[in-house]
């Protein structure tokens, strides 16, 4: 069962990204803090091929949904309000939620302020606090998080995610509070740091909510069909102990583990279907004098995009570097909001795209998937931009498209002799391997901060120091860069070889095109978009 990914424009001033998958009446999941929608892929798969409709929505400020606007401080209340705008976007007048955690104690206010909008509302892991040890946790869980420029804080996070497998609370660190669980795998805690730096410092505020919202309160006062159950394994199963009398609308269970949780879930679910036969396909709607997120929908994958359609005359479609994503591009495509529609594409494997390509990549595959996604995105002639190692896949499109490409601008194309080019295939991208306790994401931090300071990287001495122009080495922009490096992990050497080897002298005379080969003095993005657009108006 193929998952799908999609974003709905909600209240014409925030993105919600969403899994889905599957046919017939809706479902809907709501995630756990400071997860995202990624963590329910296996449970997506599982209720869709029952014949449901599952949408499994990233919580506002987690995975890659903006944060609420305006609210410093979101209550629950928040969160279940933009809960209930999305089914709206999506046509979903009642359908039976499901959450876990922080997306249960979303369920359950969700229940409580709106019992018309669910057929059944499923909390799963039930939490009730004592005064003092709110306070304690609400003092002590969410330290704020902030980039430091060493890539200190890169550490701080690896540890965090492992210390909530050890300890609960997390902070604590006596033998009363440790857990009784095997330590996850490094692969699976990667994953999970993963979640941590797409949500950054949000991911404090559905916490804070959950810890804050009246839960005993809420339980006793639904009028919804709701159903509370806490796993026996679960950290919050002494909680069930301390529910207060509840209605007869809600039921309450204690599953012996995780297996037979999920089993009852799934069968309480299919129990209490939506009255709606199916859902809607609704794309995401532009978000006026910003650059905002879609996906575009190819056969075989769902690819990752920035674009804005504004403007007039061609699109201006733009390829990312190696090793990088469409969001490094922004900085490029937002003077250009309002002259030209712009589209960036995250290319498979990167950034956020699906990877139907597998671990084998090569240009011309890189180009031709490009080229469905632009023809995904209703593009019958654009022109190009391509930036660093995407001046190679930007080349090759132009050849195998030439009716589609009008004009290209490759100014940081390679043109690597053999000598150059074997030592960056040997140097230029070493193999990161995952270190049980972190170490591998400060190596990314300092190799990608040392490819502003010297060129290339890897020879750090007098000779080699990156002098022209100023470092781009904000925290911020390593940060990205970091995140990028490792959303693309099993791809990243191939692309750089791919790249390096790619024949930029042969392919580039057999270009029948107009050609922009070098940049404006001093290369800032403000400045190179200026640049393009006059040789594209040309």
């Amino acid at each position: 069962m193929r998952i799908t990914r999609h974003f709905a424009t909600v209240g014409g001033k925030r993105q919600v990204h969403y899994r889905r998958a599957g046919s017939g009446p809706p479902v809907i999941l709501l995630h756990q803090s400071p997860t995202s929608s990624r963590e329910y892929i296996p449970l997506i798969g599982e209720l869709a091929a029952l014949g449901l409709t599952v949408i499994a929505p990233d919580t506002p400020g987690y995975g890659m949904s903006d944060a609420l606007p305006g609210i410093d401080t979101p209550e629950m209340d928040d969160f279940v309000e933009a809960v209930v705008e999305l089914m709206t976007e999506l046509g979903i007048d009642r359908a039976p939620i499901y959450g876990f955690h922080t997306g249960g104690v979303c369920v359950l206010a969700l229940g409580l302020r709106h019992p018309d909008r669910v057929t059944v509302a499923i909390m799963d892991g039930y939490v009730q606090q004592a005064p003092e040890e709110k306070a304690d946790f609400l003092a002590h869980y969410l330290p704020r998080y902030q980039l430091d420029w060493s890539g200190s804080h890169l550490t701080w996070t690896w540890a965090r995610i492992r210390e909530q497998l050890i300890f609960f609370p997390w902070y604590r660190k006596d033998t009363a509070s440790r857990m009784d669980y095997d330590l996850a795998t490094t692969e699976a805690l990667q994953v999970s740091v993963m979640d941590f730096l797409r949500a950054g410092d949000n991911y404090r505020k559905a916490y804070r909510a959950a810890f804050n919202f009246d839960c005993a309160a809420a339980v006793s006062a639904t009028t919804a069909n709701m159903v509370v159950t806490t796993s026996a394994t679960d950290v919050l199963a002494p909680c069930m102990d301390l529910m207060p009398p509840v209605p007869a609308n809600v039921r309450t269970l204690r599953p012996r583990d995780p297996v037979e949780s999920r089993k009852r879930v799934v069968e309480i679910l299919r129990e209490h279907p939506s009255p709606q036969p199916g859902v809607a396909r609704v794309g995401a709607r532009p978000l006026p004098g910003r650059v905002w997120a879609d996906y575009l929908q190819l056969e075989d994958a769902s690819l990752y995009c920035r674009r804005n359609t504004e403007g007039t005359g061609r699109p201006i479609v733009m390829v990312h570097a190696s090793a990088s994503s469409s969001l490094a591009l922004d900085r490029y495509m937002q003077p250009l909001i309002g002259k030209r529609p712009v589209l960036a594409v995250d290319l498979p494997g990167n950034g956020e795209s699906d990877n139907p390509m597998g671990t084998t990549v090569t240009v011309e595959a890189q180009a031709r998937y490009l080229a469905q996604a632009i023809d995904a995105a209703g593009y019958d002639e654009v022109d190009v931009f391509g930036h660093w190692g995407g001046c190679c896949v930007a080349l090759e499109l132009a050849l195998q498209r030439p009716g589609l490409v009008r004009r290209l601008a490759v100014p940081t194309l390679m043109q690597l002799d053999d000598a150059t080019r074997d030592e960056y295939l040997a140097k230029y991208a070493p193999a990161i391997e995952l270190e049980e306790y972190g170490a591998h994401l400060v190596r990314a931090w300092n190799m990608l901060r040392d490819q502003e300071l010297y060129t290339p990287w890897f020879k750090r001495t007098r000779a080699h120091v990156r002098r022209h122009g100023e470092p781009d080495i904000d925290p911020a922009v390593i940060q990205r860069r970091v995140v990028d490096l490792f959303k693309c992990r099993d791809v990243y050497q191939a692309a750089y070889h791919a790249h390096f080897r790619y024949p930029s002298r042969e392919r580039l005379a057999q270009l029948g095109c107009p050609v922009l080969l070098e940049a404006p003095s001093g290369h800032t993005p403000q400045a190179m978009a200026v640049h393009m657009l006059k040789f594209f108006d040309a």
